[in-house]
């Protein structure tokens, strides 16, 4: 059927309406021809642009990752920061807890001092008050033997007394 509308194959191919249809036929091919290359135009277009939408597309695919890996980045980091400050409440509460217990082994410390400290006076007290009672028995003793001599010397003056008494009665 093509065959059929061909202007070589055409019987009128000759006459001036053959010359005119063909130059028609010229303009409308010429016209395809244009709107063929309109159309490779637009089509190059369209494909540029979508190699463009494309490479922007891969532009903020690229971005979205790097502001994920930002995103990430910062949530590591603020979970470190975190461990670090957790870390440092550990050690502030433990340098807390020795500053206590050095506090209570000082007081402890100045307790027994003060408890050694008593015992140390009551100790010196005690030694004293032994002292004094040695001294009260010695003073005792020497009294007791005074008293002994002195009944010692008035039983024999009772016995003088009696001796001259039955001598003299």
């Amino acid at each position: 059927m093509t065959q059929a509308r061909h202007p070589a194959n055409h019987p009128d191919a000759q006459t001036p309406d053959a010359e005119d249809w063909r130059r028609r036929s010229e303009v409308r091919r010429s016209r395809a021809e244009k709107a063929r290359d309109g159309a490779e135009r637009m089509r190059e277009e369209a494909e540029g642009e979508r190699a463009a939408h494309f490479q922007r597309h891969v532009e903020a695919e690229g971005a979205r990752l790097i502001a994920e890996e930002g995103r990430i980045t910062g949530e590591t980091r603020r979970e470190e920061a975190e461990e670090a400050r957790i870390l440092d409440e550990e050690l502030r509460r433990s340098a807390e807890m020795a500053r206590l217990s050095a506090e209570e082994a000082r007081r402890s410390e100045e307790w027994a001092r003060r408890l050694h400290e008593g015992a140390r006076r009551y100790a010196e007290e005690a030694r004293l008050h032994a002292e004094q009672a040695r001294t009260d028995a010695e003073r005792a003793r020497a009294m007791n033997d005074e008293q002994r001599q002195i009944l010692d010397e008035m039983r024999e003056t009772v016995r003088r007394y009696e001796a001259l008494l039955a001598g003299s009665g």
